[in-house]
């Protein structure tokens, strides 16, 4: 028997061991995912007789991540897909916000919660204001704080407390974020957004919502119909093969705890999946 399940008989240490195993999965299933693609486009070459073409990016200053972080972060290596997602994800932050009132220019501190490679804040580099990002993924920050020197990147761990002061932030956004974290984690993170932002700070979340009940089981479809908030491989906490999704009243009930909803964009939140945009500001 391993060390592993020996621990999980040990008080206290079962709930880490489910959260190793969790990632070990994560890490085997992206191996999986990388040798298929790799298998697949050799086999395009030996169809064709010419090498597969990959579109290349936009050329640009800034460094692109590299396709194995792309595809972590995004489920596709495909940088010119990453550039331009990422740029609609800005604008939809800028109008979503101007539509409610708040320049994000006159921002002073902006946290990108959840910044994985860097795919948002990148198109944020020429605000005037202070740009922090962090992630659980420690390799994502590590590429973010070397490759992008307008921002300062830190690693959070899937469940602990920002390394921030509180009331440090303007506005704080999360896209793709709660999209992938069971209950206990929606609401310890929403508790924590709102102690690291400004009394009357902004944060802007995307969520899944109306747009994804053709995706839903028929007991999914059941529970968000019933405003019950749905997590589909909660084990995978934090990875893209946890899904949730949020009914309106759970959101405004639940989730929005402690914040005045401003707004609710039916898939506002552009550069992603079909995902509703939910503007909150802190009370």
């Amino acid at each position: 028997m391993r060390t592993r399940d020996l621990l999980q008989f040990v008080p206290g240490l079962s709930r880490l061991v489910r959260v190793l195993d969790a990632r070990e999965r994560e890490s085997r299933l992206l191996t999986e995912e990388c040798w298929r693609l790799a298998n697949e486009n050799h086999r395009l070459k030996a169809a064709s007789g010419k090498p597969r073409v990959k579109r290349s990016a936009p050329r640009e200053e800034t460094p692109i991540p590299p396709d194995v972080l792309r595809l972590m972060v995004a489920g596709t290596d495909d940088a010119e897909w990453f550039l331009t997602a990422g740029q609609r994800a800005a604008e939809s932050l800028t109008a979503l916000l101007a539509k409610n009132g708040i320049r994000i220019e006159q921002c002073d501190r902006i946290l990108d919660f959840g910044c994985g490679c860097g795919r948002v804040i990148r198109h944020l580099r020429h605000l005037p204001a202070e740009l922090h990002g962090c992630d659980s993924n420690p390799v994502g920050v590590e590429w973010c704080a070397e490759n992008l020197p307008f921002g300062q990147f830190a690693v959070n761990a899937l469940e602990s407390p920002l390394p921030y002061d509180d009331g440090s932030f303007d506005l704080v956004y999360a896209f793709s974020v709660f999209t992938h974290l069971p209950l206990p984690l929606q609401t310890h993170w929403m508790h924590e957004l709102r102690r690291v932002l400004k009394p009357g700070g902004a944060a802007v979340i995307s969520l899944h919502g109306d747009a994804m009940l053709g995706r839903m089981t028929r007991a999914e479809r059941a529970d968000y119909r019933a405003g019950r908030f749905v997590v589909r491989g909660g084990d995978l906490a934090g990875t893209n093969h946890c899904a949730t999704f949020h009914p309106p009243q759970f959101v405004r009930t639940v989730l929005a705890d402690g914040f005045e909803v401003l707004d609710m964009a039916p898939e506002g939140a552009k550069g992603n999946p079909p995902q509703d945009a939910w503007v909150l500001r802190r009370i």
